[in-house]
């Protein structure tokens, strides 16, 4: 699992859609909401400030549910995965080296855009309690968000369906984190949806706790677990002995593989 695990990480910093959304994407997200508020200050500090969990948020959700599903399901339509079972790798280890290895990728875009916000545009940490406690609630989301990204590659397993997947997905969580308009003035129906989705509550409640306000958004943590504990427990399902899921897909290629075989024999017995 360890040379796997390495080998992960090398993959997903080679791979250009990991690269976008995973290191380049949270800065530019960053770079790009600080420059629309310009040397706007409030009660002494930066803009930045204030909006700094929306926009690391906002870097977060096409992690989740594009670069990271693109690649869980490459993994298995090239037939990596089924190799290695061969080897005698249980799907369970995959999958976990899997998901830790995008998960350090993921953190590492988390941190450039904010030792960036931090370079740039005076984003200024608040005491080390509650800089520890947002660090530790980005982070818990981020892994909740990653767990899922990897429900979907796997469930979809095809690298052309799942862009299309991720584009809904990731749409629609920009919405409920605010993209098209703060939860306050939304609809009370459209505003109990967003409140189910933990993406939303790093959005509107961690800006409390950077500005050293309180240290937990308490509603997000428990939503959060909710949704965490689900994803696990789909993986551990999909992971399996027999892994259905994975195997159907290799089924389906070895059938494709035969009826072209069959088509060229023809061909050639026509010829």
């Amino acid at each position: 699992m360890k040379y796997y695990f390495a080998m992960s990480i090398k993959r997903l910093l080679r791979a250009p859609t990991s690269i976008i959304f995973d290191l380049v994407y949270p800065v530019l997200i960053l770079i790009l909401n600080a420059a629309a508020a310009g040397n706007h200050m409030v009660d002494g500090k930066a803009w930045i400030n204030y909006f700094i969990s929306e926009a690391l948020a906002k870097g977060l959700i096409p992690m989740a549910c594009i670069a990271f599903p693109i690649y869980v399901a490459r993994q298995i339509e090239n037939g990596s995965v089924t190799r290695l079972n061969y080897f005698g790798v249980k799907t369970r280890w995959l999958m976990l080296a899997d998901l830790l290895a995008q998960t350090i990728c993921a953190t590492m875009g988390v941190a450039i855009a904010m030792i960036a916000g931090w370079i740039w545009f005076k984003l200024r940490a608040p005491g080390a309690g509650y800089f520890f406690a947002f660090i530790l609630q980005i982070f818990y989301a981020l892994f909740t968000l990653m767990v899922w990204g990897q429900v979907a590659g796997v469930l979809v397993r095809n690298t052309k369906g799942i862009v299309l997947v991720g584009i809904i997905e990731t749409f629609f969580l920009l919405f409920c984190s605010g993209g098209a308009a703060t939860l306050d003035i939304l609809p009370k129906g459209v505003r109990i949806m967003a409140e189910c989705f933990p993406i939303s509550w790093v959005s509107y409640k961690m800006p409390a706790i950077w500005l050293g306000h309180s240290y937990w958004a308490s509603k997000f943590l428990w939503i959060s677990a909710i949704w965490l504990a689900a994803g696990l427990l789909i993986l551990w399902f999909m992971s399996l002995a027999g892994n259905p899921f994975i195997r159907a897909v290799q089924k389906q290629k070895i059938r494709s593989m035969g009826k072209k075989g069959s088509a060229k024999a023809g061909v050639e017995a026509g010829r």
